[in-house]
């Protein structure tokens, strides 16, 4: 046997070896860490496969079954942090004493990086500890479990090369100094509002195609909810108001195009990662993505039609054909005319070039061609770069609405919630994806179940005027739309709002009336468009309330 095949034999053989290791964890009982002690030796012995070298191999290991392992210890933690106990998995394997990434090359910054992220990580799992012996509840220990996961999967992050691996780490140093430390601000920081930058950088992770990183972004968003501010909901509703097409993803991401060219949909995308095309989003088995890239392939959840995008996009795209034909037509002639044939457009005139060619003109002629075909491949396939950015998008804001509805079941009595309700339902209302609509649609559904259990005595902090302002805003909004289906969501929200107000103060019924009747008086006079589910849903809720005679 070759040594060629000896290599292939040992890259086949360890790929077998990730593969049942991975499934030995799956069935793994993690609830019951303490009948599983083994689970910590499978994730050492992936870790020191993935990046060091201190385990002898023959042959020895090469980069392509380091990426499988990789790979394979990537799905193992998505495994493992379905609960955010698993935080404990990837932190003990950084501090034990036999696992080093050696394997993994770093300059002296990149090191730098490394050793002031894990003296911080320490520094958060000894809190942690000291939470722990004071038998502190669930809910005080949750932000350094899941500042600590986070921090930990960042630091494998960047043994895996990750160009974004350096500056999430620093902005992990910020929020641990401000939402844990309660860190005074220094003056170049002042500005910074740390829940902001904490909320832009689960953004930047549920924005990838990994189930991984969607799983600790919701453990962190949850712990963290608290410290929210109205501006960390705001860069996460600017998500939902965005457009489902290239251009809003363009917008979205900060896109630019190359040589300060105007960015519009006739741009050449980013290039994707073949290895993640075929790749299910919510598969345990997890690509590991080291290109950078914040416009990665994702995989529709919710089909969608493109037929559906409206007729201004359809214009564009019909004129970015167009000048895609003429490129094609331009290159098309510049191969006739190398070849020395007639063009490949029939009405064009033909060629008399028939003559013999020397060697040198026929190398010269390779070359010519070789240039023209690479030319032809760079030319953009908009239908397909169009599907992916709206596949892109709808994924994204599919995960962006999971946040939020983490966020109003567990802080329907925080006042900032309610500035939700014109989001989802400006997102119901424009959306051409059915299944963001009806996702957007249940939040409602659960932010009125919720709100009714945490808000016995009405949300405490409210400003009447205000709310009566914004159950006009749903008014308004559901103007654009006359169909029952957006109705009843326009409904729940104002509802949601009316019932708070009621328990809160019985008086402000009078002033919620008074909203609701200027409503239906313009319609009964013709005045506004609204669907009279807005009227019916009002007067049920009247006679919900209504104290019942014995």
């Amino acid at each position: 046997m070759g040594r060629s095949d000896i290599e292939k034999e040992a890259e086949m053989r360890r790929t077998i070896l990730g593969d049942y290791l991975l499934i030995i964890l799956r069935k793994a009982d993690i609830e019951e860490p303490s009948n599983t002690p083994w689970i910590e030796d499978i994730v050492l012995l992936l870790a020191k496969l993935s990046y060091s070298t201190s385990l002898k191999c023959s042959p020895p290991l090469s980069q392509k079954s380091r990426n499988l392992f990789r790979n394979r210890l990537s799905s193992v933690f998505t495994r493992l942090v379905a609960d955010l106990t698993g935080y404990s998995y990837p932190c003990s394997v950084l501090f034990n004493s036999e696992f080093a990434p050696d394997g993994v090359e770093m300059d002296k910054d990149i090191t730098k990086v490394k050793d002031d992220a894990l003296s911080t990580l320490e520094k958060i799992l000894k809190k942690s500890k000291k939470e722990k012996s004071k038998k502190s509840k669930a809910d005080d220990k949750a932000p350094l479990q899941a500042l600590a996961l986070l921090y930990s999967l960042v630091i494998f992050q960047l043994y895996n090369s990750e160009v974004e691996a350096v500056s999430i780490l620093d902005e992990l140093k910020l929020c641990y100094d401000k939402l844990i430390r309660h860190k005074a601000d220094d003056e170049e920081d002042s500005e910074v509002e740390a829940s902001e930058v904490l909320v832009e950088l689960l953004l930047s992770l549920v924005s990838k195609p990994s189930a991984l990183l969607r799983k600790v972004a919701q453990h962190v968003f949850q712990a963290f909810m608290e410290e929210i501010s109205e501006g960390g909901l705001q860069l996460m509703t600017d998500v939902l108001e965005s457009g489902e097409s290239l251009r809003g993803q363009q917008e979205l991401f900060d896109q630019q195009p190359e040589d300060g060219e105007e960015v519009s949909d006739n741009e050449e995308g980013s290039e994707d990662d073949d290895e993640d095309e075929d790749v299910e989003m919510d598969s345990d088995v997890e690509v590991i993505d080291t290109s950078g890239a914040l416009n990665g392939h994702l995989i529709n959840e919710s089909s969608s039609d493109d037929s559906e995008d409206d007729s201004a996009e359809e214009i564009e795209e019909d004129e970015s054909e167009f000048k895609n034909d003429i490129e094609v037509q331009k290159l098309n002639d510049a191969l006739a005319l190398a070849l020395g044939t007639k063009s490949l457009d029939p009405e064009a005139e033909e060629s008399d070039s028939d003559a013999d060619m020397t060697d040198s003109e026929m190398m010269a002629l390779d070359s010519k061609l070789v240039e023209i075909f690479s030319q032809r491949k760079k030319i953009p396939n908009k239908k397909q770069e169009q599907k992916d950015a709206k596949v892109t998008m709808v994924n994204f804001k599919s995960r962006v609405l999971d946040l939020l509805e983490i966020y109003v079941k567990k802080q329907a009595a925080n006042p900032l919630s309610l500035g939700l309700l014109i989001p989802l339902l400006k997102l119901i209302r424009t959306t051409n994806t059915k299944q963001l609509a009806d996702k957007a649609h249940g939040i409602i559904t659960s932010f009125q179940k919720a709100s009714k259990d945490a808000n016995k005595e009405g949300m405490a902090g409210i400003s009447a005027d205000a709310q009566l302002a914004l159950i006009k805003a749903i008014h308004l909004e559901a103007q654009n739309d006359q169909s029952q289906r957006f109705a009843k969501a326009a409904s729940s929200a104002a509802l949601l709002i009316v019932s708070n107000l009621w328990r809160a103060d019985r008086e402000s019924l009078e002033e919620t009336a008074a909203v609701y009747t200027e409503m239906m008086v313009a319609r009964a006079k013709g005045e506004i468009e609204i669907h009279a589910e807005m009227q019916t849903g009002w007067s049920n809720w009247l006679i919900s309330v209504a104290p019942v005679k014995k």
